[in-house]
């Protein structure tokens, strides 16, 4: 859903209106707009975002891109192209987010539904009537909002790895345990691959001195460079343990495949000297002085089995069963 919302400061009001209804001309310090496009819509909106004074080069690598992230913070402006993670049923699927702002004006730009323009929708109301004085304050939101956005699919993924200890320890469908990591696997991969361009963003921000970010902002942008930080860690740790729940499943498996191994060895070692006998009163010589011999066959099979049940015994006694 495409909208725009246009904020007074004068009075802490705001209107919801259609992007088209705003005009750049008219916004100054005393009044500035939130303009949100889904790139589904029929809104041009490189014209839009090129209204703020950036490059139309700048904006079309922004909204094209050739890579999957892309920033550039100038004095006048700053545009991020961010891949934001969200839950796709059973998988975790990265989708751009595109942020651009001057002092007058923020554009964001994603594809389909996104959460996170959701989740400002939710706020943006209540910061608006207590800190919001430039769009600095909307940006701030949504950095927020994808910071915060990473811990349940943290949360979700560790939850599931305990359960799939539990189960492959218990035995249950190991095909589907298999699967069920190598997912985890993926999802953690999807995370790191999301934050780690969010942080060289931010710490760019953090780093530069830029007119659109004031002294109080940066220490709110310091406080959400540390934030990743410490969710990379977590999501470091989340990747090891993700590599310890393979390595202990394969260990199991494994240990099942050698008992199995073990088992059938078993077999074949006592088979060996039967057959072996077997293969000797096989052979289709006349003189075998135990034909002529009552009731050999019957001591045949008694000595086959007294040798089998004599290996068992041996077995069993080195703990070999």
């Amino acid at each position: 859903m495409s909208f725009s919302i246009l904020f007074h400061n004068t009075d802490k009001t705001f209107e919801l209106l259609k992007p088209e209804a705003v005009s750049m001309e008219s916004l100054d310090p005393s009044n500035f707009a939130w303009l949100n496009f889904d790139l589904e819509d029929s809104y041009d909106v490189t014209s839009f975002i090129c209204s703020l004074g950036i490059p139309e080069e700048i904006v079309r690598n922004a909204l094209y891109p050739g890579e999957p992230f892309y920033y550039r913070h100038h004095q006048k402006y700053l545009i991020d192209l961010v891949q934001v993670c969200q839950k796709e049923g059973d998988t975790i699927g990265c989708t751009p987010l595109v942020i651009a702002m001057n002092d007058r004006a923020i554009v964001t730009a994603h594809r389909g539904p996104s959460t996170y323009v959701e989740r400002v929708l939710y706020t943006y109301e209540e910061s608006f009537k207590s800190v919001g004085r430039t769009p600095g304050f909307i940006y701030f939101l949504f950095w927020d909002a994808m910071v915060d956005g990473f811990l349940p699919q943290v949360f979700s993924i560790d939850e599931r790895l305990e359960q799939l200890e539990v189960a492959y320890l218990k035995g249950d469908k190991p095909e589907g345990i298999l699967d069920e990591i190598l997912g985890a696997k993926q999802m953690v991969r999807s995370l790191k691959n999301s934050l780690s361009p969010m942080q060289r963003s931010m710490r760019h921000l953090v780093a530069a001195k830029l007119e659109l970010i004031h002294d109080e902002a940066h220490k709110y942008l310091r406080g959400i460079f540390d934030h990743m930080d410490s969710l990379g860690a977590t999501i470091d740790s989340l990747q090891e343990r993700v590599h310890a729940t393979l390595a202990g499943y394969n260990s199991l498996l494994s240990q099942q495949i050698n008992s199995s191994m073990k088992v059938l060895t078993i077999i074949a070692t006592i088979m060996m000297p039967l057959s072996l006998l077997a293969g000797i009163y096989g052979t289709n010589f006349e003189n075998i002085p135990e034909l002529k011999v009552p009731y050999a066959y019957f001591l045949f099979l008694g000595l086959l089995v007294a040798l089998a049940l004599a290996m068992l015994f041996m077995f069993k006694k080195k703990k070999w069963l």
